[in-house]
């Protein structure tokens, strides 16, 4: 079955929502180790595959899974484990989604229209990268594929026939809207960290005109960075004097809420005629309390882009949420369909038996270019045979008749079919 266990802005606090996302590399590798150790025990997995999806504002564990309760318990520990809570905590914190919302709720996220900025262009490519490791990782399984695949195309429809994401919304964009409105357009501004954000940042500022860019990291990766994307680097002995000059400072390096000191800041405030707008767009904020509370700092944080942001076009959305909804119900056929691949597969082997080894005893009697012809004869009449009832297995899924077709081959052909082989294997 698919599941989906998680948390987004939209059901907690950002506080509480920091608190799971804490540890994010540990838990991809507990859930690493959870789809492995299934994979060694087979039918006694509570998980066959995982996709684990983190970004600034949500954490959103997929899964194919075998049995829901235990599922939800392997998880939710991996989750408490990594974040540094009890697991009751975890499960508490954490929304269960099961059958057809996953795709619902997946489809709707990475279409833009779950998140804080709806149309945000960012997330369909966070979910794509979040896909691609967990693939490279080996913990995917044939529906998990489907599943985000299905959501992937989705998007791209969603982009192609409506408004939403056309004008580049994201959180960056609105946030700095806010701070441009606030301040002004930078011509000067730091960036602080260099993960993937931080990328989206500097492009964003560029974009608006920003002509002198630097870079701190507080891991000490500034350097590399900063070639890459045409900035220059800030080393910590340099920060006080770039805080004193420069028009903005954005950061997102989601550290340990430090990045930027109590004492650098009253430092840096001290030596200025203006204020310092900072824009704090990482999920455990880089500005502390004591920070923010230094004299002459002004903080824009994720919780006033959540405040400002501004409904989309009512008729945009409601196209919108139409593609997403024709799109999970072509989803779930599929996967109703799905169900009978394994009884075709055997109707379709035992056939195919049958005939290899009438063709081997043929083989033997007759020349080579006789028994290619009978050979390509009887191919073809075995293909024409299995046409209508893989037709009809198709059919007789769509309307929940699938168990008839599989007792009918039981009953004519005495094939038998596991009652717990699926089509969603790894």
């Amino acid at each position: 079955m698919l599941m989906v266990l998680g948390a987004s802005h939209h059901d907690l606090e950002l506080t509480h929502l920091e608190r799971l996302t804490t540890g994010g590399d540990l838990l991809d590798r507990a859930v690493l180790e959870l789809v492995r150790s299934g994979s060694d025990t087979s039918l006694d997995a509570p998980v066959l595959g995982a996709v684990v999806v983190a970004t600034c504002n949500r954490l959103e564990i997929y899964l194919e899974a075998r049995r829901f309760h235990d599922a939800i318990d392997a998880v939710a520990a991996a989750v408490a484990t990594a974040a540094g809570i009890e697991p009751d905590e975890a499960t508490a914190l954490l929304k269960v989604r099961v059958g057809a919302p996953v795709a619902a709720h997946l489809f709707s996220v990475v279409s833009g229209l779950d998140s804080m900025v709806v149309g945000e262009a960012e997330i369909a490519g966070q979910v794509g990268r979040a896909f691609r490791t967990a693939q490279l990782a080996g913990t995917t399984t044939t529906l998990l594929n489907a599943l985000f695949q299905s959501a992937a195309r989705t998007a791209k429809q969603v982009t192609s026939t409506t408004s939403l994401g056309a004008a580049g919304r994201s959180i960056a964009s609105v946030a700095l809207d806010v701070a441009e409105e606030r301040f002004r357009v930078p011509a000067t501004a730091l960036v602080v960290g260099t993960g993937a954000y931080a990328r989206v940042v500097a492009a964003e500022l560029r974009t608006r005109g920003c002509q002198d860019l630097q870079v701190f990291s507080p891991s000490g990766r500034a350097d590399s960075f900063a070639a890459r994307h045409h900035a220059v680097p800030v080393g910590q002995d340099a920060l006080v004097d770039v805080l004193a000059k420069v028009d903005m400072v954005v950061t997102c390096s989601g550290g340990s809420g430090d990045a930027l000191a109590a004492e650098t800041l009253r430092e840096a405030v001290a030596r200025r005629d203006t204020s310092l707008p900072i824009v704090d767009l990482a999920l455990r904020p880089d500005v502390s309390e004591p920070a923010r509370a230094v004299p002459g700092v002004q903080v824009i944080d994720l919780r006033t882009v959540s405040e400002r942001v501004d409904p989309m076009h009512a008729g945009q959305l409601t196209a919108a949420q139409d593609i997403v909804i024709a799109a999970v119900a072509a989803f779930e056929e599929e996967q109703v369909v799905r169900r009978l691949d394994p009884a075709v597969v055997a109707l379709r082997r035992h056939v195919t038996a049958a005939v290899e080894k009438e063709l081997t005893r043929l083989r033997g009697k007759y020349d080579d270019a006789v028994a290619a012809d009978v050979e390509l004869a009887m191919h073809r009449v075995t293909q024409s045979l299995l046409h209508t009832p893989t037709l009809r297995a198709k059919e007789l899924a769509r309307t929940g008749e699938g168990a008839g077709y599989v007792q009918a081959l039981h009953t004519l052909f005495g094939i038998e079919v596991p009652a717990d082989q699926d089509a969603h294997t790894h």
